[in-house]
């Protein structure tokens, strides 16, 4: 039986165009697939860098509200190029240089008058996370630090610089906490609360993370700098887990944690190009989450060699852990870069009756960030508290590494009762003795 030539040639044609749209649907699914892959961490925070000058308020702070234009427009496209990639990015931040050399002048209106402008500035622009750098005085310290991270909705954060030795400087600090620990005037503040958002903090340069997030010593007053930074609780889990042991975290480190980090390297030297901003690295610290599984501690008890997180063992997966995350193959890495040990923001540590502040500041000699979240007696003395200060000041600059001590005095608690607080960042846990 003869077929005519018109009806072959429809019937390819059918054929032709039912293939095409085959592959159509299956290259579309492909590129779906791809599109919405779950990433397996998180980007904790985008944080822009910028130095700020007294000049920049003149003029109805025309200067100051270009600066924050500018980072709000580079961390809108950088949240948008990461959402896209997989991954979810929870925050987008600024952080200035030390507040001393922008904020205060001769007369002392202007420090709320200067806080209130750069607060409605960041609002307009809905962002809602900015650290003001560390004090370098005293004064500044116990005056002004406690005023900053008073202002309402709590947008602001900053940091009181603490050398090797400056007994001055620690008890300024130590004041500051006590009296930050004792407002009440609004939610940010009550219970202690607002000490979320200050630290002393020791040799920290480039830091992507809150309080101590300060812009790079140098940084061209017409230059905006960026970082990244991770929450990866569950993602450290998944690596220790793999590894078993101290003696294969290198291994599992450079060729996992690489392999998730390029395309946000990747994504960030295109930013760098396209909008003319100094790219600084991504901090590779483990980070936990409040989530099942998120906690960091609990990764750590994945290895051989720890059982119980703070037992010994402890410190050599620590150490393993951060030279590990401070050499990954073909990826710039600033911060801490290390092991993440924040007690109110990691379930397994809250839970640990095992844990004292002298623990964790031995585990902090070889990885970071320091003394992190930790609830104190409300009427701890200040004495005792800068005492602790220089502890981890001292960690510090021996060993010129980025450390910190954000601890939260409680007021109306004892060591040993447990905290209340009722915050979407943190958890609950019985009290650290200080002495």
């Amino acid at each position: 039986m003869h077929l005519s030539i018109s009806f072959i040639s429809a019937v390819s044609s059918c054929l032709i165009t039912a293939l095409l749209i085959h592959c159509s649907h299956a290259f579309s699914a492909i590129n779906n697939n791809i599109m919405t892959t779950a990433r397996p961490f998180r980007i904790r925070t985008i944080t822009s860098f910028i130095t700020i000058d007294p000049s920049d308020f003149d003029n109805e702070a025309s200067s100051l509200k270009e600066k924050i234009n500018a980072c709000s427009r580079l961390l809108r496209d950088g949240e948008s190029q990461m959402t896209t990639a997989g991954f979810e990015v929870q925050t987008i931040r600024i952080a200035t240089n030390p507040f001393g050399e922008w904020l205060v002048t001769n007369k002392e209106d202007d420090v709320n008058e200067r806080l209130q402008r750069f607060n409605n500035l960041l609002s307009d622009c809905d962002i809602n996370f900015c650290s003001l750098g560390p004090s370098y005085d005293p004064e500044h310290t116990t005056a002004i630090c406690p005023e900053i991270v008073s202002i309402a909705p709590g947008r602001f954060s900053c940091s009181a610089n603490i050398n090797a030795g400056d007994i001055t400087a620690a008890l300024a600090a130590a004041k500051c906490i006590k009296t930050i620990s004792l407002k009440d005037e609004g939610e940010h503040l009550q219970g202690g609360l607002g000490n979320f958002r200050f630290a002393a903090a020791s040799c920290i340069d480039t830091v992507p993370f809150f309080p101590g997030a300060r812009a790079p010593k140098g940084l061209g007053k017409d230059t905006i700098a960026f970082a990244v930074g991770l929450e990866n609780g569950g993602f450290a889990r998944e690596l220790l887990q793999e590894a078993g042991s101290i003696e294969n975290v290198q291994n599992v480190f450079y060729d996992k944690m690489r392999k998730e980090l390029l395309p946000i390297q990747q994504i960030c030297v295109g930013l760098e190009s396209d909008n003319g901003m100094q790219y600084l690295g991504i901090d590779t610290s483990l980070n936990p989450s409040l989530d099942d599984g998120g906690s960091v501690a609990e990764a750590i008890e994945c290895l051989d060699e720890v059982g119980v997180f703070g037992n010994p063992g402890t410190m050599a997966a620590a150490a393993a852990v951060t030279t590990s995350l401070q050499s990954i193959p073909d990826v710039k890495t600033t911060g801490y870069s290390g092991l993440m040990l924040p007690v109110l923001e990691d379930r397994r540590l809250a839970e640990l009756d095992t844990l004292s502040i002298q623990k964790l500041l031995c585990i902090s000699s070889v990885c970071g960030v320091g003394i992190d979240t930790v609830p104190i007696p409300g009427d701890v003395s200040e004495r005792s508290l800068a005492s602790l200060i220089l502890d981890v000041a001292a960690l510090a600059c021996r060993w010129n590494k980025p450390l910190s001590s954000r601890v939260f005095p409680v007021p109306s608690r004892l060591a040993g009762m447990a905290t209340s607080f009722d915050s979407p960042y943190m958890c609950n846990s019985s009290i650290f003795p200080v002495e």
